[in-house]
């Protein structure tokens, strides 16, 4: 296989390494409830089971994306990818709960590490005019890589939880020898030096905060959403302080006063939060009120993330370095929040035809906001610090990711419930009974687990499918205008980027 060929790969290669990091979390949630039974994981511990890896990528990311300018990018990536297959390798041998907890970590640690790693490596396996079409090839592998293994994956957990698990370490070492053939040596730094204050700093700032929107559903108000959250802002300032005063910090605490880098932040947090609410959301919607099966919600998802995968394609196509972010930008917000406001039309009685326009109009509008957003990230990163740039993009995604989720089900669940006891009363339920169907009612809709109702009596379910029906369009409403926002602020912020000229290497 000669050089061309091999760059020619490149891209579509590191897509794929890079949609691991989809694939992980979407099989292993699949498989956890029997994974739960047969390791005996309950309450709190079936809790961390399906956060640990994310709590754990988030603590690692920007540390890995230091060791790939500090060792070679190369060779961290391949370390991901083994640090990936013992991880999983781990989990589905695992004979309790411990191991079982040990092995997620590791594996939220490769596949988030394999993630940052492989964006940055597309800078450095394509020319700097043919970036954003390297990035939108980048991310339809990414998309078609997810697609297909969250279907096998489905699959596999239908069989087996282990052999579900054991998906992402096939690809990995199947991925694992290709990497020195189809990427080059990439330009090591050994000069530099881990900043251990910055790294510690930030990494338990993650944890707290995204432990405590985990929490959302239990109220805005309720100390296990406050505490950590309020405590992860806090933290964070911390951490800024002790950037500034660090001669070598993670990067540049300057770049924060950057209005293309805040343009990338702002704009990040808000399509992973668009993405977030949108599959969690009609997932749950039609499990609980349309009654699908997992595999017809996979199905059902497909128009959004086909023209995700597309969009990305004609987004990186249009983009050229230093022109059309605006543009595509604004275009991509406007096209997301009209699919957001579509979906607040929905009702319990649509068919699914009704949701095909807007979730294409959503896919379309995140590949217009995400290809550019990349690019910025690319653009701003200094050479000296451009792996722990580039990987606080996996940080804002997550953030992004996180707020989506938990957010969407705390206003879901005040919009449902908004008139609940009317609702169960015209079922014919007493007063006296009301209290406990209530109660009944919030922890199914509370519990993330919406597909395993099955036992619930069929008063609760029905009210549940009303409830829904109603929370979902007040969502989505709410959700659209928070993007609205978010991506006029990420344009003012271009346009002051834009005035302060190109960054100081």
């Amino acid at each position: 296989m000669n050089d061309k060929s091999t760059g020619a790969l490149a891209v579509p290669f590191l897509g794929l390494v890079s949609s691991l990091q989809l694939i992980d979390p979407t099989v292993a949630n699949t498989a956890l409830v029997k994974a739960g039974e047969a390791l005996n994981m309950q309450g709190s511990t079936l809790a961390l089971a399906a956060s640990i890896s994310t709590l754990a990528q988030a603590a690692t990311v920007l540390l890995m994306g230091f060791l790939g300018d500090r060792l070679g990018r190369r060779q961290v990536l391949m370390a991901s990818l083994l640090l990936s297959i013992a991880g999983d390798g781990i989990a589905l041998m695992a004979p309790n709960a411990d191991l079982f907890l040990l092995g997620r970590a590791l594996v939220g640690i490769g596949v988030g590490a394999a993630l940052a790693l492989s964006f940055a490596a597309v800078r450095f396996v394509s020319r700097p005019e043919q970036l954003g079409q390297a990035l939108g090839v980048w991310n339809l592998l990414i998309i078609a890589g997810f697609i297909a293994g969250s279907l096998l994956g489905g699959v596999l957990a239908d069989t087996s939880w282990r052999l579900a698990l054991g998906l992402v370490p096939l690809i990995a070492l199947l991925c694992l020898p290709l990497v020195p053939v189809l990427l080059p040596e990439m330009p090591a730094n050994r000069e530099l030096r881990a900043d251990w204050p910055g790294l510690i700093s930030i990494a338990a700032a993650m944890v707290l905060f995204l432990t405590g929107v985990s929490h959302a559903v239990s109220g805005f108000t309720s100390p296990e959403f406050l505490i950590p959250t309020l405590a992860g802002v806090v933290l964070f300032g911390v951490h800024v302080l002790i950037e500034r005063s660090r001669q070598t910090p993670i990067f540049p605490v300057a770049l924060y006063g950057r209005g293309l880098f805040a343009a990338a932040i702002v704009s990040g947090i808000a399509w992973n939060f668009a993405q977030a609410v949108v599959q969690l959301q009609t997932s749950n919607f039609w499990q609980v009120v349309q009654r699908y099966s997992t595999s017809q919600v996979a199905l059902a998802q497909l128009p959004l993330l086909i023209c995700f995968a597309l969009g990305g394609v004609v987004a990186g196509r249009l983009l050229s370095p230093g022109r059309r972010t605006s543009q595509l930008m604004a275009s991509g917000v406007i096209t997301l929040v009209l699919g957001l406001f579509l979906l607040a039309g929905v009702r319990a009685t649509s068919h699914y035809v009704a949701f095909v326009l807007p979730l294409m109009l959503v896919g379309s509008g995140l590949a217009f906001v995400s290809v550019p957003q990349s690019a910025l990230f690319v653009q701003e990163a200094p050479p000296r610090y451009f792996g722990s740039v580039t990987a606080f993009r996996t940080t804002t995604g997550q953030l992004g990711f996180a707020l989506g989720f938990a957010v969407s089900g705390a206003m879901v669940n005040g919009f449902g419930f908004a008139s609940l006891r009317d609702r169960l009363l015209k079922l014919g339920a007493s007063p006296a009974q009301i209290p406990g169907l209530e109660d009944k009612v919030r922890a199914l809709l509370s519990s993330g687990a919406l597909s395993h109702v099955k036992g619930a009596p069929s008063q609760v379910m029905e009210v549940i499918g009303q409830s829904y029906a109603s929370g979902l369009a007040g969502t989505m409403i709410v959700v659209a205008l928070l993007v609205a926002l978010l991506g006029s602020i990420s344009l003012l912020l271009l346009v002051i980027g834009r005035q302060q000229g190109p960054a100081q290497a």
